[in-house]
């Protein structure tokens, strides 16, 4: 059995695994909040995503470790501090190289839908990534996040457009490189870092070209209206890992 201490795990989803269905449970902080406002980052919700469709991924694959190959995410009404959220995950295809899943997330006490998700996977290329005892049960998820996202990640704002996100221990997958949903607040916090005023973001898509194995991960948007292109870079290695698309909104 895992149990997880690392950014991921403070930010408190806990997982029921049925046979092909995934449910989570988690609950919005004002740490996980776009600061300034009190809704929650859409890529706490794309990590969530990438947690609960991943288990379905792994077990897929078991006992190879799984790589997120795309992560998209839709917001429907955005999820507030204090909302409860239960979450669905379920394969959508299982195929040889590739599985595909949809999770969605619903404001627990009403029912109200709140986001969809779309993400797909592939097994690690490396022979070496496997899981010995097989794919392990994740305990320990249901930590609960006590500074912002933001400085709990240890990134830091360059300029206008350009984050980075930091390669530590805490914030790894299972093969070493930094985690998809920590990639992905790369991405969301370079688009958001060109606003003068406080803005959401309405949906994100992620795609991974590469594990972010030495790091930092530098994100680069650049802006056209509401929709910006980010490019992700892993410093270390000096070559492109992933290409974000994110739509920005208003607070409503």
């Amino acid at each position: 059995m895992a149990v997880i201490k690392s950014v991921v795990a403070e930010l408190g989803i806990q997982s029921e695994v049925h046979e092909g269905l995934v449910i989570g449970h988690s609950e919005v902080v004002a740490q996980a909040c776009v600061p300034g406002t009190s809704i929650l980052r859409i890529s706490v919700i794309a990590t969530w995503a990438d947690v609960i469709a991943g288990i379905i991924a792994g077990h897929a694959i078991n006992p190879r470790i799984p790589l997120t190959l795309d992560l998209e995410v839709h917001i429907i009404n955005p999820a507030r501090v204090g909302m409860r959220i239960s979450s669905e995950a379920i394969p959508v295809k299982v195929g040889r190289t590739v599985t595909v899943c949809e999770a969605t997330f619903r404001d627990e006490q009403s029912g109200e839908p709140l986001a969809v998700s779309i993400c797909s996977f592939i097994a690690s290329p490396d022979p070496s990534h496997v899981f010995p005892g097989g794919f392990p049960l994740l305990e320990g998820m249901n930590q609960r996040l006590t500074q912002p996202l933001a400085e709990r990640i240890g990134s830091r704002t360059i300029g206008p457009g350009m984050v980075e996100v930091p390669h530590r221990p805490d914030g790894l997958n299972a093969s070493g490189a930094i985690q998809g949903g920590l990639v992905a607040f790369a991405a969301e916090e370079a688009a958001l870092s060109l606003r003068e005023e406080p803005a959401i973001v309405d949906s994100l898509n992620v795609r991974y070209l590469r594990p972010f194995s030495t790091g930092p991960a530098r994100a680069v948007a650049s802006c056209d209206g509401d929709t910006s292109i980010v490019r992700l870079t892993d410093v270390g290695a000096g070559k492109l890992g992933a290409i974000a698309t994110v739509r920005l909104g208003r607070l409503r």
